[in-house]
């Protein structure tokens, strides 16, 4: 199926964006400004159509404006892994890898809905602005911010990783998800918690059953909430 690329994006798009990190400290006049300057596209992607694939070359920044991504690799195996996913507008995608240097992304991103993404030129983000625009530092200070806490985020899943048992893996990940506030739910998906945890869907299932027999989870629908927030984190 073709994409579908807006030729420019506007002043509504730039005020839906003012969420993302990326434009802290920016007015909505200069996130406009900087979208004209490095000549921001909208695209529209179907469900399911790929945004980059493994082979593709880094060269642009990616920020959700509406719909999923998910971002993951075919492993030898056959299997599909999946490394990250994206809901909320403002968030940035296939960013770490602009500046390595590196010929192709090594991942895939992949629509998960009807999805629209503004994409920022690399040379955008590693250059001076030809045009000496006095937000450009900003932008630059904030990408730096979202490295370091991608960084971050990635330390907490090779913690959650390095737990011994399925029900560790899972308990480590009820412990510090949402910032370590226990009275918050897990959202995801089955599939998606077995992606993350790598592991298959029923042996998921299997112990989130388990736990909740034992009285440490409850789980409505997709969602799971910590019932003993004490003896999960024992269990870390």
């Amino acid at each position: 199926m073709s994409r579908r690329v807006s030729a420019r994006t506007d002043m509504d798009i730039a005020r839906r964006l003012m969420v993302s990190p990326l434009f802290k400290g920016m007015s909505v006049e200069d996130v406009d400004k900087c979208f004209t300057c490095s000549g921001a596209l909208c695209v529209t992607y179907r469900k399911g159509e790929m945004i980059f694939t493994e082979e593709d070359e880094p060269n642009k920044l990616h920020i959700l404006l509406e719909g999923g991504v998910r971002v993951g690799y075919d492993s030898f195996d056959g299997n599909r892994r999946v490394i990250g996913t994206f809901s909320s507008t403002g968030d940035i995608f296939g960013d770490i890898l602009l500046f390595l240097g590196k010929k192709e992304y090594g991942v895939f991103a992949q629509a998960t809905c009807g999805t629209r993404i503004v994409v920022l030129p690399r040379d955008f983000m590693t250059g001076t602005c030809v045009n000496g625009c006095d937000y450009h530092k900003q932008l630059t200070s904030n990408l730096l911010m979202i490295f370091a806490g991608n960084a971050y985020a990635l330390n907490m899943r090779l913690r959650i990783l390095s737990c011994p048992t399925l029900r560790q893996k899972i308990a480590k990940m009820l412990s510090i998800y949402n910032d370590r506030d226990m009275t918050k739910p897990i959202d995801m998906t089955r599939e998606e918690l077995a992606e993350f945890l790598g592991v298959t869907r029923p042996s998921i299932s299997r112990e989130l059953m388990k736990m909740q027999d034992d009285g440490l989870v409850e789980i409505k629908g997709r969602k799971i909430f910590v019932l003993d927030p004490a003896e999960i984190e024992a269990l870390n």
